[in-house]
């Protein structure tokens, strides 16, 4: 008897573990399926979200604004970075496939009195020791508005902030050795302001220009051979050199060129020569 009572005592026990054991394996289900619902929607929002459009950053401007800021404003001032010439408006450079330095500075640039698009400009270019005067044109063909909120109470005087397309063709003297013409577009990033003046927009998260606010991006033409070699330059070239050049610029708070591309013609980046003094200053 004693027996049996052990016996059914032991099957009571072992029923209530399996009922313990099937409830806890039941709210662990539970649980889980809490998280991958929880998941399953959160992935499903993320999904939604990275669906979406992006923010639009640039919109098309009216013809009547595109037509006010060409003939309301002289971008001339931008082109000669006049706030701090003259050495400020010699531009940095990548020339020919191998990227060697290349220097071009901005003598002069004048609006046209009677083509509110077209720009004259007079020059030097300097590639190693060659120094040859060159002059040329751009023309702006399109302008766009940034769509930003980012111009706050302390920038009551900025009207708007605009990138500017267009084209150069800059014609090196044709008399002297290994000259040509460089040719291609030019994308400019600014603020228009209350005093109609003009300033370059330094906000490196929307621009185009990858913060390097003026890009001369093209190609240069033999007159004798008809060949071509690439060519960028810009008024910030640390902004580009890492995209052209691997681990062109070093370091984070004192940035500097790479000393693996000196040979390149990089290793006298700092000296103000005054280089622009040393051709004629006028075509031959």
């Amino acid at each position: 008897m004693f027996l049996i009572l052990l016996l059914l005592q032991a099957g009571m026990i072992a029923c209530n573990r399996t009922s313990k054991n099937e409830k806890a394996a039941s709210d662990t289900l539970s649980a889980n399926q809490v998280v991958t619902d929880t998941l399953s929607v959160q992935t499903s929002k993320i999904e939604e979200e990275d669906s979406r459009p992006p923010a639009k950053l640039l919109l098309e401007v009216t013809p009547q604004e595109y037509q006010d800021i060409l003939v309301k404003y002289d971008l001339s001032p931008l082109f000669l970075n006049a706030e701090y010439k003259p050495q400020s408006a010699v531009y940095n450079g990548f020339y020919g496939t191998d990227h060697y330095r290349i220097e071009m500075y901005f003598a002069s640039v004048t609006k046209d009195k009677n083509d509110p698009t077209l720009y004259h400009i007079t020059g030097k270019s300097r590639y190693k020791k060659n120094i040859t005067p060159f002059e040329g044109e751009v023309i702006i063909d399109t302008a766009m508005r940034f769509s930003t909120s980012d111009i706050s109470s302390e920038n009551k005087n900025v009207k708007g902030i605009y990138k500017t397309n267009g084209t150069f063709r800059l014609r090196e003297a044709a008399k002297l050795s290994g000259s040509g013409i460089f040719e291609g577009t030019v994308s400019i990033e600014f603020t228009l302001l209350t005093d109609s003046n003009t300033e370059f927009w330094y906000l490196n998260e929307i621009d185009e220009t990858q913060g390097a606010d003026l890009v001369f991006d093209g190609e240069w033409v033999s007159y004798k051979t008809g060949k071509s070699k690439p060519i960028i330059w810009a008024k910030e070239i640390y902004s580009i050199g890492d995209s052209i050049l691997e681990d062109f610029t070093i370091g984070d708070r004192d940035v500097m060129i790479n000393p693996k591309y000196h040979k390149l013609g990089w290793d006298n980046y700092w000296e103000n020569d005054e280089w622009w003094n040393d051709s004629p200053s006028a075509m031959l």
